[in-house]
């Protein structure tokens, strides 16, 4: 049975409850996150090919030192995986352990409106949140067009990206392109191919209205002074929103991964952040 994602709700909170200090199991994200997916391969004998063909319709590494997270569970009961509400009824999602790294992050923006889980096509709940299926780019302007409260209403009644016309996604990207949002202000982004790091850091920076700040050293090796979207990567890094990648060791290798794509966990956890360090 093909299946479909859940949109993403429009209730945004005034604030997350993150606070900026040190927690020394933020440094080694992906490391965990690789970890995590293996052990719950493991506990739940996923199908892998059953979750290929999930779709939606609806982080990017942090600096250790930045900040502290609210890991006081809202779940009930014994279960190992974090729990939402999904129509009013507690849901687990077995693919989201409570003690993985983007469990709160998931956990946060699942309780605010933002994310939730994947529903079956006649609309009932999966129990999947699909953490590390990537983020397309049309996915990428309804995320930040709800995180950021963006009024639809007063967006553009005309798109000039022909092929998002007519689809889901077509008044998200209406209102991207209206905000003038780098990515989509031109129109000619394919909707449906993932979007890199690079991209999310800058259209999450332009929701926000954050003013954009340069140095004349970059923080990470492959951000220099030719990177497309430099500034705003350096910018959410001095933010505290985005960090590098860290090695098995949990040591700093200096790369961003501008081009990297970005997957669903990842989003949860920066517009989390950047909520709390931009958001009213």
């Amino acid at each position: 049975m093909r299946l479909l994602a859940i949109a993403l709700l429009v209730c945004i909170p005034t604030t997350f409850s993150f606070a900026a200090d040190s927690l020394e199991y933020l440094v080694d994200d992906i490391d965990r996150f690789d970890e995590d997916l293996l052990r719950m391969d493991q506990q739940a004998d996923w199908d892998t090919g059953d979750r290929k063909d999930l779709s939606s319709s609806d982080l990017l590494p942090v600096d250790a030192s930045t900040v502290e997270v609210d890991r006081t569970s809202g779940d009930v009961g014994d279960s190992p995986f974090v729990q939402i509400r999904i129509d009013g009824v507690s849901v687990d999602l077995s693919d989201v352990p409570r003690d993985g790294w983007f469990a709160p992050y998931v956990r946060a923006a699942a309780d605010s409106g933002i994310i939730s889980g994947y529903r079956s096509e006649d609309g009932r709940p999966l129990g999947l949140f699909g953490p590390a299926d990537s983020v397309t780019i049309e996915q990428l302007a309804k995320i930040v067009s709800v995180a950021a409260g963006i009024d639809r209403s007063a967006c553009a009644k005309t798109i000039l990206n022909t092929a998002a016309k007519g689809t889901w996604s077509e008044e998200y990207l209406r209102c991207a392109e209206t905000l003038h949002w780098t990515v989509f202000a031109d129109g000619s982004v394919e909707p449906t191919r993932p979007a890199n790091r690079a991209e999310v850091v800058v259209t999450v920076l332009q929701a926000y209205g954050v003013t954009f700040r340069d140095s004349d050293a970059s923080p990470f090796s492959d951000v220099d002074s030719s990177s497309e979207f430099r500034s705003a990567i350096i910018t959410a890094h001095e933010d505290h929103i985005v960090g590098g990648y860290t090695d098995a060791n949990g040591s700093a290798t200096g790369a961003f991964g501008p081009n990297d794509s970005i997957n669903r966990a990842e989003i949860a956890k920066i517009i989390v952040l950047a909520e709390e360090v931009y958001g009213e």
